[in-house]
Order: structure tokens, then C-alpha cells, then sequence
């Protein structure tokens, strides 16, 4: 069985939600777990499930659906995509594109492909992961006629022992943001530092453990949060 969880995207300066990211659990001997294989889920699967989402969640959202590059690279599923997004138009439909995203020719080809049909059918296009291992500006900036959206993972130059690049990172990626006109979201924000560092660079769209934690999104019958943006150590209420 599976399932998807959320978790918000917001806007520190209006303090709103601006959507939400799907992340798909598998039930495992009673416990919600990422799946080992991806690509062994359905898209009929995975859009019934972002049926159930937005029916939760209300039409007149964005709400972003996570592809790796085997699933992104499939025209069966980017064309189930499109039709979705043209049987829910009041939702805004992100692709979000995880791993690596362009490599071998072969590959940047075929994702190059998918991505202008995407952008022809209305589905917007988010970068993730910009900055880390190969996703660096000349490996994705062919791709960026066609996106909407570039992620930076925060917790990647943690992971990586890079912490002290995240801010000369950021204005980097920012400056490509305001250039190519892309909205700019910064995940993995977990303190009140974290929180601070995206304030001196005046970065609005954030996501991460300090607004909210992933989490079932049957449990929730609304999700019109109002985030407390004020002074704080480490806290951050949603309620």
C-alpha cells in the first residue's frame, strides 16, 4: 500500500503557503517507509493518490510530484501527467526532477524531450537538488527554457560536510533564479541560523522540518496553515 505525505512550501515574507510537495511512503510491516523502487510504482497509482491529495488539499493549489530520471524520461508518463493536469486545471501541477539530471547525450536528449512536452501541456518544471554533485548551471541550462522552478537543498552541503558554502551557494543560484526568472524554493531549512541565512539574502520560498515535517496528509481534513514567522530561537508554530 502506499501513500503519499506532504509538506509546505511558504513564503516567509506574506507568511502563506505557496504548495506543497508529494513524497510517496510504502507501508512496510506497519510503518511508512520510502519505497526501494520507484520506478515498480504505477503512474496510475501515483495519480490516484494526487487525486486523493488534491481532493484533501482543495483544486486551487500547487502541488509538486517527484519523478527520477527513468520516470521523467517516460512519454507514457509524462503524457498521463499532462492529461491529469487537463482534467484538473484549477491545480497547478509541478514535475519535480530528482537525481542527476543531465548526463550521458543519449540521456539529456530524451529529458530534453520531456521536459518541452511538459511545458507545451501546462506542467511546470522544477529542478531539484541545483548546486549538488552534477546538477551544476552547465549541466542543467539547457533545461531551463523550459523550468519554472530550481531547488536548493540546504541539507545536501550538510550531508556533505560543505555547510560553510551554503551562503556564497545560495546567491549563486539566486542570481540564476532572477536571471532565467525562475522561482527559487530552499529546502531542508531546520533552525532559526538556517532561517537567518536565507533572510540576509532575501530568499521568500523556503520548505523544511522548522515550518513543517512531512506527514500523512490523510491527517489533515484542511491544511490552510498560518505560520508564525516572529522572533524565535528554534520554534516555528503551524496551526
Amino acid at each position: 500500500m502506499y501513500r503519499y505525505f506532504v509538506q509546505p512550501q511558504v513564503n516567509r515574507y506574506t507568511q502563506t503557503v505557496v504548495g506543497f510537495e508529494t513524497l510517496i511512503r510504502q507501508d512496510q510491516d506497519g510503518h511508512w517507509r520510502l519505497p526501494e523502487n520507484f520506478e515498480n510504482i504505477s503512474i496510475d497509482t501515483q495519480l490516484d493518490l494526487l487525486q486523493g491529495a488534491i481532493q484533501t488539499l482543495g483544486a486551487s493549489v500547487t502541488i509538486a510530484i517527484n519523478l527520477n530520471r527513468a520516470q521523467f524520461t517516460d512519454i507514457h508518463i509524462i503524457r498521463a501527467l499532462i492529461l491529469f493536469h487537463q482534467e484538473n486545471q484549477k491545480t497547478q501541477l509541478v514535475a519535480e526532477l530528482t537525481e542527476q539530471i543531465l548526463l550521458a547525450p543519449h540521456a539529456r536528449t530524451d529529458i530534453l524531450r520531456s521536459a518541452e512536452l511538459l511545458a507545451s501541456g501546462g506542467v511546470q518544471l522544477s529542478l531539484d537538488d541545483v548546486g549538488t554533485g552534477d546538477n551544476q548551471l552547465n549541466q542543467i541550462k539547457p533545461l531551463l527554457a523550459f523550468t519554472t522552478e530550481i531547488k536548493f537543498a540546504m541539507q545536501n552541503f550538510r550531508h556533505e560536510g560543505r555547510q560553510p558554502l551554503i551562503p556564497v551557494k545560495l546567491r549563486e543560484w539566486k542570481d540564476v533564479a532572477d536571471l532565467y526568472d525562475l522561482r527559487l524554493v530552499v529546502e531542508g531549512i531546520e533552525t532559526a541560523h538556517d532561517e537567518q541565512i536565507l533572510d540576509a539574502i532575501k530568499i521568500p520560498l523556503r520548505q523544511g522540518y522548522l515550518y513543517e515535517k512531512p506527514h500523512p496528509i490523510f491527517e489533515n481534513s484542511s491544511l490552510n496553515y498560518q505560520i508564525d514567522f516572529g522572533e524565535r530561537e528554534n520554534d516555528c508554530t503551524v496551526y
